[in-house]
């Protein structure tokens, strides 16, 4: 006979709610979360805690607060997902986190095995400077480890369904409910930072892109799950 356990519901005021400061810690877990969706399309509880080096139970405590205040929801049978609330600051600190660690290879010169640590440290404290930092380093899309790095939330995002014919756009994120949906978005090889041009909008919904020399033929589901930004 199977045990369920049924966690009791942790209610925040909305008082309470706008009293309460984004820590580093909560930072971390929306980080995480981000990355993990950014490699699967939801985050495992088994791996946000391998992630961070904690116990499944802490995490577990953690994600009923974050949920509570908004910022994720529990995807039945799959795992955790960033709400918007959640994605804007998990982008935010990854955005800093990306420009930190192009800021210590390219123009300190650190050796990229040693940047990810010190730029985690860095990614908390450096909102003041980001502008400056970027500002140096010019049109870096990506960092050193070729992940691309967020846009600013000046950049609209949109559903690649909305995206305008001949229009030049990369994708940040793509949203995963299902194992079909990471068959089918594998099976095209589209993943965050991939830049593709829309070539035509079809009947029924659909529209045929052009990522590299390859000519793609997206069912509207599909584009249903992709964001973009527009590329200028």
């Amino acid at each position: 006979m199977k045990k369920y356990i049924k966690l009791r519901h942790i209610v925040i005021s909305e008082k309470m709610r706008k009293k309460l400061r984004v820590s580093r810690v909560i930072e971390d877990y929306l980080v995480t979360i981000a990355r993990l969706e950014e490699e699967y399309g939801v985050a495992r509880t088994t791996d946000i805690a391998k992630a961070l080096g904690v116990k499944p139970g802490t995490v577990i405590n953690t994600i009923e607060r974050l949920k509570a205040c908004g910022y994720v929801e529990r995807i039945p049978y799959r795992g955790i997902r960033l709400t918007e609330k959640g994605r804007e600051i998990a982008m935010d600190v990854l955005r800093r986190h990306r420009l930190a660690e192009r800021l210590l290879t390219d123009i300190l010169e650190m050796d990229i095995e040693k940047v990810h640590e010190i730029a985690h440290r860095l990614e908390h404290d450096i909102a003041d400077i980001e502008e400056y930092i970027e500002r140096k380093l010019k049109d870096t899309k990506t960092c050193p480890h070729g992940k691309p790095i967020p846009p600013r939330k000046t950049e609209r995002e949109i559903l690649l369904c909305n995206a305008e014919e001949g229009k030049v756009y990369r994708i940040t994120r793509i949203t995963l409910s299902t194992e079909e949906d990471l068959e089918v978005i594998n099976s095209l090889g589209l993943k965050p930072g991939t830049i593709l041009k829309v070539k035509s909008r079809e009947p029924k919904g659909s529209i045929k892109v052009q990522v590299n020399d390859n000519i793609l033929a997206l069912e509207e589901d599909v584009l249903k799950l992709i964001s973009v930004t527009e590329v200028r």
